[in-house]
């Protein structure tokens, strides 16, 4: 039997692999075994996801974007035959990022289809305590996904890119779109705020991702064999993006940021707690919470009945007047003092050779209309008939 690990050799396993290094290449590096460091990614990338499942709740996270990830186990989708497992083909990253912490908060690995982004969401839904501000890519199960787990009063809008095509479709339009605007927002639930509806922070973290975990990057020989060591390699990145890694314009890891530690976690902190962490209960979807985001005034809200949302005072866009300051009441003026409306005067018509008899003065404007105190004038009714005059008397002759 072989002896086991120390902390050190773990570690700089796990240091070769959180830096994009493939199986191989990480057992070249640290001159071990491809089984052992096989195992041992294993290991450490399941307690990475029990981990996060553990630490990672009751987020107040304002502001949410989320985007998709392609990947693929085993072979591309268009190489798998019927009769080969449904886990072989395309595997897809769900993630949500907080975009003011740059907090992961919650991510889901599975194929690009209706039930696993309804199971994104529950699961985003799970981790949050106030009603958030959500923004997705153009993937169309998420209208009726966010509609289903978040109540009324979450604000939602999708960014949908418009790739060009026909001849002028260059062979790397996916890597390097073209310069001008491409991105078509549309919201679909509540107020987005147009300056918040983007996932440029999102797709930033997904370069982040194929740049620090090895199964996800493109045409390379780094792929997942198993669904299983894929999930546990997603985990491991993402735990050591948010505990680990300092994020340059926060300085900080964005756990720190999002008040889930104290200071940033060295590589055999984590490490050391995956391989200790034991499975935990899923966290329970609590009640959403109206609170205003960072940077901005609270509205008037109220919760509706049977936790069914929120009822909000939206502004029209324009920013809200300043309140005048009160001023005394003015004394009542006496009759005497009451000067009488100035006369309208009519412009009179234009002369004609005939005699033209002088307009009559204008009545004076002596009170204010009032709209709802006008009632239709009554007329005589009217007997129409198909075979005489619109006065109703027969036809002679």
């Amino acid at each position: 039997m072989p002896a086991p690990l120390s902390l050190e050799t773990r570690v700089r396993i796990v240091s070769a692999l959180v830096e994009g290094n493939s199986i191989r290449a990480a057992a070249r590096m640290v001159d071990v075994d491809k089984g052992t460091v096989m195992s041992l990614a294993l290991r450490v990338g399941e307690g990475c996801v029990r981990l996060h499942n553990r630490k990672v709740r009751s987020l107040a996270a304002h502001v949410i974007q989320m985007d998709e990830q392609w990947s693929f186990v085993q072979k591309k989708q268009a190489r798998v035959s019927k009769d080969e497992p449904a886990e072989h083909g395309d595997a897809y990253l769900y993630v949500a990022l907080d975009a003011n912490t740059k907090l992961a908060i919650s991510y889901h690995v599975g194929k690009r289809d209706a039930a696993n982004t309804e199971a994104f969401i529950a699961d985003l839904r799970a981790w949050l305590t106030v009603v958030p501000h959500i923004t997705s890519d153009g993937w169309q199960p998420y209208i009726a996904a966010v509609g289903a787990h978040f109540p009324s009063g979450v604000d939602f809008g999708q960014c949908q890119k418009n790739y060009r095509g026909g001849p002028q479709r260059s062979p790397d339009h996916r890597y390097e779109p073209s310069r001008d605007v491409f991105v078509t927002k549309t919201p679909v639930f509540g107020v987005p705020r147009d300056e918040l509806m983007s996932t440029s922070y999102v797709e930033r973290f997904n370069l982040q991702t194929r740049h620090t975990v090895g199964r996800t990057r493109r045409l390379c020989l780094a792929f997942s064999k198993p669904l299983r060591g894929h999930r546990a390699a997603i985990g491991l990145g993402i735990a050591a993006y948010n505990w680990v890694r300092v994020h340059d314009t926060l300085g900080a890891t964005p756990a720190v940021a999002a008040g889930l530690a104290e200071r940033s976690w060295t590589l055999a902190e984590l490490v050391t707690a995956a391989l200790a962490e034991e499975e935990t209960a899923p966290p329970v979807a609590q009640p959403l919470k109206m609170q205003p985001r960072p940077g901005e005034a609270p509205t008037p809200a109220r919760e509706r009945p049977a936790g069914r949302g929120w009822l909000r005072l939206v502004s029209g866009g324009s920013a809200p007047s300043a309140p005048a300051a009160p001023q005394p009441p003015s004394p009542v003026p006496s009759a005497a003092q009451v000067t009488p409306p100035p006369t309208p005067v009519r412009a009179a018509a234009p002369a004609t050779p005939a005699t033209v008899e002088p307009a009559a003065p204008a009545p004076e404007l002596s009170h204010q209309l009032d709209l709802f105190a006008w009632r239709p004038k009554p007329r005589m009714p009217v007997q129409l008939s198909l075979f005489g005059d619109p006065l109703g008397e027969p036809t002679k002759g």
